[in-house]
C-alpha cells in the first residue's frame, strides 16, 4: 500500500489540501489577480476525479451529471470517516448567457482498489448527482435545446454565479438536452386542422377567449408506418437519408420474434413492397447492425449516491430517424438495468426504463444528452463501514424495442451496452425504522432533539445541495410543505401495517395528525394519495410504488398566524392491519419559519418619485431584517436601458435595520423614469425545495432628466 501511495501524485497535496489553502489562497494559481505567488499549478486536474457525463430527463425535469473515481486513495479517509465532497454546479444557457442553475455534492472516500470475479479493476468507481432544473419551455414547433454546463470540484464548492471558474480538482462539461414542450393549446390544435385540410382557417370569434387555454391532451401517437416512409422520402439536402430498416425497424422486428410461416411472411413483404420496402434489403441490413450507435449511444452508466438510483446517459446524435417531431409522434429510447451486487458474475435483470425521442432539424454539433433512471434497491447488499462493498451494474440501450429481460449479454439492433463499478453505501448502525428526511434535509443534519434547526453546512438529501445557498454554514428553519421520507421495510406493506404522521407544538400535548395529499411515484406515474382523512393514517406502499419513500406532506403555512413560526414535533405511528398499536419513531423537532423579511426602500436625497439630473448621486435609506435572514438584492430597472445598479447591490448580513444606499447615474443615461428594487430572502427550507425561501420586496422610483 506504501509503494501503491508513492505512485499516486499530489497525495501530499491532498491530504494537506485545507491547510495549503489557508496558507496561500493562490499555493495552486488558481487566481488570477493575487499578491500570493502560485507553488503549483494543478487548475483543473482529473487524476482523481473526472466529470464524465451531463444529461437531462425530460420527463423529470432534472439534470444530472456523472463522476469517476479513479484513485484509492486521496478523498480523506476512510468509509468510516466523514470522507471529502465532490461538489458539481450545474449552469444552463438558453442562448442569452449562463443561468445558475444549482449546487449539487456526494460523499466520496478512500477505497482499496480490488480486481473483481471477472478479474476487472474495480476503478474507476462511477458517481451521478442530478439537480432540479425550472425548465423554460416553448410549444412542440420551437424546440427547447439549451446548453447545460456542469463544474465537477473536489472539496470546494463552486462560487454561485461563476460558470468560468477555474477548479483545482475536477473539469467542467457543457452538453445540449432538450426541454419537453409546453402543454398544447386550443389554438395548436386548431391550427393542426388548417394544416390537415391544406386552408386558410381563422379562429371563430366566440372561441378567441380560448385559443392559449392549455389543452390536456395525451401525446400523439405513433405515425403509421406508411406516413412514416413518405416522411423519409423526402431528405432534405444535406442530410443522410433515413433508411428503411432505421424507421421500418419495429414492424420488421416484429415479424422476426413472431415466427411467421411463409405465406405470412410473403404477405408481408407485399404489403412493405406497396410502400417502397424491400422486405430482402431491410431483413439484410439488420442482420449485420447489431451494436450501431449511430443515432444513439449510451454513454455513461452510475449510481446516484444520495437516492441510490442507477442512472444512465445516452446522446441523440441525428436530426432525423426517430419517428417523427415533438408534435407528431416520435420513438421511445429503452434502458435494461443489470446488477451484479454480489460480485459473483451472475447479472440479474433490475428492470427497464423509457424515455422518448423525436427528430429534432435543429439538433446542436454534439447531440443531445439523455438520462434514465430506476432505484437501486441496495438496502439488503448494505454491509458497515468497515468493509466496502463494490458492485457491478450494466446498462443495455435499445431503440423502439425493449432489451432483452433474460439474456444480459444480447446486443439491440440499435443501441450499446456498458459495464461500471459503483460502491454501495454502508448501512446505517441503526436499523430500526425511523425517518429519514424531513424538509428534505437528512434528519442526521438537523438538530431534532434541541432546537429544529439545520445543522451547519446541511445538505439536501436528494442533490448534496446546501440548505443555505448564501451561507451553507447558517443554520435553518423550515417552511411551507415540509415533506417527510422514511425507507419503510416491505414487510410493513405486504402485512398490511399503516401510519400516519403526528404533529404537536413542542410544550403542548394536543397531537394533530397530517391527512393533506401527497404524491408518490412508480417511476413513470405520479400518484397523489391522501391519508384518511379522520385518523390520518394510511396504507405502507410496496417501494415499487413509492421509489422515492415519500410518506407525506405537512403544510406548516396554513397552521394558525400564532403557530407558523413556532418550534413544533413530529414523529411516525404505525398500526396493523386492524389498528393495533405497533409503535412509533421518537418526536422530531423542527422550527418552523413561515413570514418573509421585513423590507423598506426610499429615496432621501430629493425624496419619492422626484426628479433628477444625467449624472447625479441618488443617495436613499434601506432596511431588511428577519430571524432567518438569507439574503438581499438591489437593482435599478428597467433594464433594458442599462442603468447601474445600487451600492450595495446585494448581501447576505444577517441583519440590515438601516443602511444607505446610493445611485450615481451616468452623464449619458438615457432621460426616463427609473425603479430602484430591493428583493429580500430568508433562509428557511421552504417547500423542501433548494432555493426556496420566504420572500419581500420594495421599490421606488424617480424620473431622469437631461442636464
Amino acid at each position: 500500500m506504501t509503494e501503491q501511495r508513492d505512485k499516486i501524485r499530489y497525495l501530499e497535496e491532498r491530504t494537506n489540501f485545507n491547510k495549503l489553502l489557508v496558507q496561500n489562497p493562490n499555493y495552486f494559481g488558481t487566481l488570477a489577480e493575487s499578491s500570493f505567488p502560485a507553488v503549483l499549478d494543478v487548475k483543473g486536474n482529473t487524476g482523481f476525479e473526472e466529470l464524465t457525463c451531463v444529461g437531462f430527463n425530460p420527463l423529470l425535469d432534472q439534470v444530472e451529471a456523472t463522476v469517476a473515481i479513479k484513485l484509492p486513495d486521496g478523498y480523506g479517509g476512510d468509509l468510516c470517516s466523514p470522507g471529502s465532497t465532490e461538489y458539481v454546479r450545474f449552469y444552463v444557457d438558453y442562448g442569452a448567457g449562463w443561468q445558475d442553475v444549482g449546487l449539487a455534492s456526494f460523499n466520496a472516500h478512500d477505497i482499496p482498489d480490488s480486481t473483481d470475479c471477472a478479474d476487472g479493476r474495480t476503478k474507476p468507481l462511477t458517481y451521478v448527482v442530478v439537480y432540479p432544473l425550472d425548465s423554460n419551455r416553448d410549444i412542440c414547433k420551437k424546440p427547447v435545446l439549451p446548453k447545460v454546463r456542469a463544474i465537477l470540484s473536489w472539496q470546494v464548492a463552486p462560487p454561485a454565479g461563476s460558470p468560468n471558474w477555474p477548479q483545482i480538482w475536477g473539469n467542467s462539461i457543457d452538453r445540449h438536452v432538450q426541454i419537453k414542450p409546453k402543454r398544447r393549446r386550443f389554438i395548436d390544435i386548431f391550427d393542426d386542422i388548417a394544416l390537415g385540410s391544406g386552408q386558410t382557417l381563422n379562429l371563430p370569434d366566440d372561441f378567441a377567449h380560448l385559443s392559449l387555454e392549455p389543452l390536456d391532451l395525451p401525446d400523439p401517437p405513433p405515425l403509421p408506418l406508411k406516413k412514416l416512409a413518405a416522411h423519409y422520402s423526402k431528405t432534405p439536402e444535406g442530410l443522410e437519408p433515413v433508411k428503411a430498416h432505421r424507421y421500418a425497424f419495429s414492424e420488421i422486428q416484429q415479424a422476426l420474434i413472431s415466427n411467421l410461416s411463409p405465406e405470412e411472411i410473403l404477405q408481408k413483404s407485399s404489403e412493405l413492397a406497396e410502400i417502397g420496402i424491400n422486405w430482402t434489403d431491410v431483413i439484410g441490413a439488420l442482420q449485420d447492425n447489431k451494436g450501431n450507435v449511430g443515432y444513439e449511444q449510451l454513454t455513461c452508466l452510475g449510481l446516484d449516491y444520495n437516492q441510490e438510483w442507477l442512472n444512465a446517459t445516452f446522446v441523440i446524435k441525428r436530426p432525423t430517424g426517430y419517428s417523427g417531431t415533438l408534435c407528431r409522434g416520435g420513438s421511445t429510447e429503452y434502458v435494461s438495468f443489470w446488477v451484479d451486487y454480489d460480485d459473483d458474475c451472475k447479472w440479474r435483470y433490475h428492470g427497464t426504463v423509457s424515455l422518448p425521442v423525436y427528430d429534432i432539424a435543429s439538433i446542436p454539433a454534439d447531440g443531445l444528452h439523455y438520462w434514465v433512471g430506476l432505484p437501486a434497491e441496495l438496502e439488503k447488499f448494505k454491509k458497515d463501514c468497515d468493509s466496502p462493498r463494490i458492485g457491478r451494474i450494466r446498462a443495455v440501450l435499445s431503440w423502439n424495442t425493449p432489451p432483452s429481460t433474460t439474456n444480459p449479454d444480447d446486443v439491440p439492433y440499435w443501441g450499446n451496452r456498458l459495464d461500471t463499478h459503483i460502491e454501495i453505501k454502508p448501512r446505517r448502525r441503526n436499523q430500526d425504522f425511523e425517518i429519514d428526511v424531513i424538509g428534505g434535509i437528512n434528519v442526521a443534519q438537523i438538530d431534532v432533539a434541541g432546537g429544529g434547526l439545520t445543522q451547519p453546512f446541511a445538505q439536501f438529501a436528494a442533490w448534496g445541495s446546501p440548505a443555505d445557498g448564501y451561507v451553507p454554514s447558517r443554520q435553518c428553519p423550515f417552511g411551507g410543505m415540509v415533506d417527510v421520507h422514511a425507507d419503510a421495510p416491505s414487510s410493513y406493506s405486504a402485512s398490511g401495517n399503516r401510519y400516519r404522521i403526528a404533529v404537536r407544538k413542542v410544550g403542548t400535548v394536543a397531537v394533530e395528525y397530517v391527512q393533506t395529499a401527497f404524491p408518490t411515484s412508480n417511476g413513470v406515474v405520479t400518484t397523489m394519495r391522501t391519508p384518511d382523512p379522520i385518523t390520518g393514517y394510511h396504507d405502507f406502499l410496496p417501494v415499487s410504488q413509492n421509489i422515492y419513500n415519500n410518506l407525506g406532506w405537512w403544510y406548516t403555512s396554513s397552521l394558525a398566524a400564532g403557530d407558523q413560526d413556532a418550534l413544533w414535533e413530529l414523529r411516525i405511528e404505525i398500526v396493523d392491519a386492524f389498528l393495533n398499536p405497533q409503535g412509533s419513531t421518537a418526536w422530531h423537532r423542527v422550527q418552523l419559519d413561515n413570514t418573509a423579511p421585513d423590507v423598506s426602500l426610499a429615496i432621501s436625497a430629493g425624496g419619492d418619485c422626484k426628479d433628477f439630473n444625467q449624472g447625479d448621486t441618488i443617495t436613499g435609506d434601506f432596511s431588511a431584517t428577519d430571524l432567518y435572514f438569507g439574503h438581499f438584492e438591489m437593482r435599478t430597472l428597467p433594464t433594458s436601458l442599462g442603468p447601474p445598479n445600487p451600492t450595495p447591490s446585494s448581501g447576505t448580513t444577517d441583519a440590515l435595520p438601516e443602511s444607505t444606499w446610493s445611485l450615481t447615474m451616468p452623464p449619458a443615461a438615457s432621460p426616463c423614469g427609473y425603479v430602484v428594487e430591493l428583493e429580500a430572502w430568508d433562509r428557511a427550507v421552504v417547500g423542501s425545495w433548494p432555493g426556496s425561501h420566504n420572500y419581500n420586496r420594495d421599490d421606488t422610483g424617480f424620473c431622469l432628466r437631461k442636464k
